[in-house]
């Protein structure tokens, strides 16, 4: 018995050490999401000079309450459940504005759910940049319909409501 616990104690130890150990990889400010002139979400993503995007993907889901995470605030539909697309074009994607429910053809997107901002959903834009055979640098924005709706002419989202420049700001920065 005391075998089993000395085991499981250094297992958790190994476990807690390689996860703060800075496993991850590096984040970067290189997407960003805005209400365009037609009312439709418009998104960007910026992968730094010389780099493409990967595992480039758009997702959701129900929004939940804090003291019941886990467990959407209201009941959700299964057809509901999900809006989602990522991009199968093995050669990745370059520097791209797109309607954030329309990405260009050509990048094989395949698609499931309802294609729409929806209140009530959470939404991450991601992709993540690849050196070689591994990963380089992951970029996101996470975003609600409410954070979109609330930017002001000028601003939009990259994790939080900046301008235009500033987004360009950070993307270079990031890089």
């Amino acid at each position: 018995m005391k075998v089993r616990r000395g085991i499981a104690a250094l297992c958790l130890v190994i476990g807690v050490g390689l996860t703060a150990g800075g496993c991850s990889m590096p984040f970067k400010f290189l997407v960003a999401v805005w209400i365009g002139e037609d009312g439709k979400p418009v998104a960007e993503i910026r992968p730094c000079e010389g780099d493409r995007a990967y595992s480039l993907a758009l997702g959701s889901r129900p929004d939940v309450e804090p003291a019941t995470a886990g467990t959407p605030s209201r009941p959700v539909p299964d057809a509901l459940r999900e809006t989602s697309w990522h991009v199968g074009h093995r050669d990745g994607v370059t520097s791209a504005v797109f309607p954030l429910f329309s990405p260009p053809a050509s990048w094989q997107v395949r698609a499931r759910g309802p294609q729409e901002l929806r209140p009530g959903y959470r939404y991450s834009l991601k992709f993540r940049s690849i050196e070689g055979r591994r990963s380089a640098y992951d970029a996101r924005a996470r975003f609600t319909a409410e954070d979109l709706a609330g930017l002001k002419p000028g601003e939009v989202w990259d994790g939080d409501a900046v301008t235009r420049k500033e987004f360009e700001e950070r993307a270079e920065e990031s890089c």
